[in-house]
């Protein structure tokens, strides 16, 4: 088990000892849970580094305090994204991970529930934990998986 991120923050005169991302690795699967405050893809991203994942799919549940969601014009071959400013529930998390310029590159989907119970769902650029957000990885355990840009469709796909 990796050792967790601890902060502590005084709020109010009172120390308040805050536990951030922790993990269980078993040969070739992570579990991961994030805190409350912290960044998923940001998280994502130091975690495949600190770890050295060559490649993955990931799976993830939990909440959000709000969400950048993308969706890819293919015409215009640009995502548009949109920032939701409000609670989510994280249904479901589905992507995998490669790697680009020697960076780790997480491509990552969402659906999400608001209040009222309506479903939303897009390409994850970024989102801040709620109460918390639980991160399955099976790990790639060959050689580093690759992207490559696609001219016609303008995205950078697995090189496999």
């Amino acid at each position: 088990m990796c050792a967790p991120w601890v902060f502590a923050e005084i709020i109010r005169g009172i120390t308040v000892k805050i536990v951030r991302m922790t993990s269980r690795f078993d040969g070739y699967n992570w579990i991961v849970r994030l805190s409350k405050g912290e960044l998923l893809m940001e998280s994502l991203d130091s975690f495949i580094k600190e770890h050295n994942i060559a490649g993955g799919w990931v799976n993830g549940l939990g909440a959000a305090v709000w969400a950048e969601l993308g969706f890819y014009d293919l015409h215009a071959q640009q995502y548009n994204f949109k920032k939701l400013d409000q609670l989510l529930e994280i249904t479901s998390l589905q992507g995998n991970i490669a790697w680009v310029d020697n960076k780790p590159f997480v491509h990552l989907h969402g659906t999400f529930s608001n209040a009222e119970m309506q479903g939303l769902g897009g390409h994850v650029k970024e989102l801040e934990v709620g109460g918390t957000c639980e991160i399955y990885i099976h790990t790639w355990e060959g050689e580093p998986i690759a992207r490559v840009l696609d001219a016609e469709t303008g995205l950078p796909l697995l090189d496999l």
